[in-house]
């Protein structure tokens, strides 16, 4: 077995096929009593090839693979020491992270979360984060960073980057959208920790590959297909209080590796998604994938086709993928006690609770008022607040 740069490597369990999005994860999204456990696999950018008559042809788009074979690229996390080659980073580094993450995704998608404390969000949160870098759209974007755009310093970047998006989405309203009774299931993408703003379209700038439109911007949506029957998305509060706020102004506090605490019963759960905003979301994804998706139906690969609008900041209806207001409560900090007596108190943004900053004081007056209100249109939209399944209560 040769190693990537030039040494035979001695190790023959080296690993050099490395999945981005990992098999476990995929195998979820197989119907079930699929005989071959196979997925529909699309290219979006098949290569062309040059025939023997000198005609240019397309190769076939659309394949059925198993996770074994889908959203992997040979030697992707290979580091490069001079001559030698190390696989420590699929092996230790996502290995843990895997790990871990596998049974947080399971619990968080089974809504069973709420017995096992915020540890298994904060898992899930650790796992997106590096979902969303280890893809080779992520890589790509780390290579931006770089004046020479390395891909070994990229991957050693990823590394020191790691946690970079923890603390924005801890202080984000998580949803867990289901879609049990649509004909249409969640897609699964090359780059699936995506987000989406109504303000930044794909042919914005801010938008072009490799770049997706930030966390920290007020309107971006997280989204995160967990299983083919559920989705999370994460949308930062300033813009829950606040939906008429333009998108792309900067949410409160936005930063990075910062302290913060989350509390788990804000965690929505229970609404059932209609299929065109399934097909909403698999047409976001689709549009911000780099080159492949993967779906349980053939079918599901093609949300354009069903879409009756897909003008971007129309997608969905007007209530597209913003958590109900009402089950948000309109809290302004939170503190902790420790056994030594000591104690700690963050505000809703983070910050240390100072209820005397006139900046303070007069921005939360403005965001009780667009909150209460954007919560009365709920009301008159939707009715009647309905008890939450899995038993929560706001």
């Amino acid at each position: 077995m040769a190693g990537t740069f030039g040494r035979p490597l001695v190790n023959v369990s080296f690993t050099t096929r490395n999945h981005y999005v990992p098999q476990w994860h995929q195998r979820l999204f197989l119907s079930p009593g699929e005989k071959d456990a196979a997925l529909y696999y699309l290219d979006l950018k098949p290569d062309r090839v040059r025939g023997g008559d000198r005609k240019v042809y397309t190769k076939n788009d659309l394949w059925r693979r198993g996770p074994g074979k889908c959203f992997y690229e040979e030697n992707l996390y290979t580091l490069a020491f001079g001559a030698d080659a190390s696989d420590v980073i699929e092996k230790r580094f996502f290995g843990e992270i895997d790990r871990h993450g596998a049974e947080a995704l399971k619990k968080v998608a089974d809504c069973e979360f709420g017995k096992h404390g915020g540890n298994c969000l904060q898992t899930l949160a650790t796992y997106l984060d590096a979902q969303k870098l280890r893809t080779p759209k992520g890589l790509d974007f780390l290579k931006t960073l770089s004046p020479d755009g390395s891909h070994q310093k990229a991957l050693y970047r990823m590394g020191r980057l790691s946690l970079m998006h923890v603390t924005m989405w801890m202080e984000g309203i998580w949803e867990i959208l289901s879609c049990d009774n649509t004909p249409t299931r969640f897609i699964l993408s090359d780059h699936p920790v995506t987000t989406y703003n109504k303000g930044a379209f794909p042919g914005a700038p801010r938008c072009a590959y490799p770049f997706d439109p930030g966390i920290e911007l007020l309107g971006t949506h997280t989204i995160f297909p967990l299983t083919p029957a559920r989705c999370l998305v994460i949308t930062n509060l300033g813009y829950v209080r606040n939906p008429k706020a333009h998108p792309l102004e900067s949410r409160e506090n936005p930063r990075m590796f910062g302290d913060t605490i989350m509390f788990t019963g804000s965690v929505q759960t229970g609404r059932q998604l209609r299929d065109d905003q399934v097909l909403a979301i698999n047409y976001i994804l689709k549009t911000r994938a780099r080159r492949y998706i993967a779906a349980g139906q053939e079918a599901w690969l093609y949300p354009e086709e069903h879409l009756t609008r897909k003008t971007w900041d129309k997608l969905g209806g007007k209530f597209f993928l913003s958590p109900d207001p009402r089950k948000v409560g309109f809290s302004t900090a939170i503190y902790v006690g420790y056994k030594d007596g000591r104690s700690r108190g963050w505000d809703e943004y983070g910050r240390m609770p100072d209820d005397d900053d006139p900046r303070v004081k007069a921005q939360r007056e403005r965001e009780r008022a667009t909150f209460y209100e954007s919560r009365d249109e709920w009301e008159k939209h939707f009715g009647k607040l309905k008890p939450d399944p899995q038993g929560w209560r706001w």
